[in-house]
């Protein structure tokens, strides 16, 4: 009631202002009714401002049949595409879901929304998952990691034949979980794909016979592991890495925004194949400063240079011994 009172004489002295400010402005006006061309200039002033509405309908009408558009393509590859797209809040929480992630989560999309990502996961690896969110959230920079999942889902179907899964590892599944941090700082997103035949190819020891086979040079022409996808390195059989390992191959070392502008690459993409990159061990990185300005200078290692070299030598000769013409 005080609080009220006090406002009550604020208010008073604002009305009296505006009933002064109306007066003022009646006895300005000319005595008598309008002229004819007064009025004429009245109404031709009103089809204007209606025209003027009209056509703003119209733009926004066309504005919003294209957001429409736009957001139908958006949501069609955002559901088409072959990996776990989500958008996780700080606790982990699922706000989005694309229907591949729902098929690899094992449930329908609309109950997933709100469940926790990391009831998903065995016991063991959430600690995993839980330090992937901390990082992403407190130092805001990409991250990944992988973990497993529970349970033999129909994701098999979608991301890898039934051939790769391996009765000695139970009910579980592999995935890689790639995380950035979405422009709103409140959310994060994340890039799920499963990696289980992968992991049964290092544990069964068959990534080590094949590297024993590219060391010795034992693959020839009329051999059946001519064409084996797993003779290339996993790690530099991608787009931006295998460009960053090629510029880095060819110059002494280079500043991030230099290999970004190279290969033309956006930061964040950079920056999750600089982790990947590093945690191989094929570059290393110095931090330091250029006109008083942070910079991460990046080399490529002598581990980095012969896996380089030798992934370089089998494309070479799976193309040039099959493919006489290059």
């Amino acid at each position: 009631m005080n609080s009220k009172n006090k406002q009550e004489p604020g208010f008073s002295a604002l009305r009296r202002r505006a009933e002064k400010r109306l007066k003022s402005a009646q006895l300005k006006q000319p005595d008598g009714p309008p002229s004819y061309f007064e009025l004429q200039h009245l109404v031709h002033e009103l089809e204007i401002h209606k025209i003027e509405l009209e056509m703003q309908h119209e733009e926004l009408l066309q504005s919003r049949a294209e957001a429409e558009k736009g957001l139908e393509r958006y949501t069609q590859l955002y559901d088409i595409v072959p990996l776990g797209y989500l958008t996780l809040s700080r606790n982990g929480t699922i706000v989005e879901v694309n229907l591949p992630g729902a098929k690899l989560l094992g449930m329908e999309r609309s109950l997933l929304h709100g469940d926790r990502f990391g009831r998903f996961i065995v016991d063991e690896d959430l600690p995993v998952f839980n330090s992937l969110l901390d990082r992403v959230f407190s130092n805001r920079s990409p991250w990944y990691c992988e973990v497993r999942l529970f349970g033999d889902q129909p994701s098999s179907q979608v991301f890898e034949p039934p051939v790769f899964r391996n009765p000695g590892m139970g009910n579980y599944r592999t995935v890689r979980i790639e995380a950035v941090l979405s422009s709103n700082g409140k959310e994060c997103r994340i890039v799920v794909s499963e990696i289980t035949g992968q992991k049964q190819t290092e544990e069964t020891g068959g990534s080590g016979e094949l590297q024993k086979q590219e060391l010795s040079g034992s693959s020839k022409a009329g051999n059946s592991d001519d064409f084996n996808h797993q003779l290339l390195d996993k790690v530099i059989h991608s787009r931006i890495r295998f460009a960053v390992l090629s510029y880095l191959n060819s110059t002494d070392q280079a500043g991030f925004v230099e290999i970004r502008e190279k290969i033309k690459a956006t930061d964040g993409n950079l920056s999750i194949h600089m982790k990947m990159l590093e945690s191989a061990r094929y570059v290393s990185f110095k931090k330091g400063f250029h006109a008083r300005r942070p910079q991460t200078m990046y080399r490529i290692t002598p581990e980095g240079r012969d896996a380089f070299n030798r992934y370089t030598r089998i494309i070479s000769e799976l193309i040039s011994e099959r493919n006489p013409a290059f």
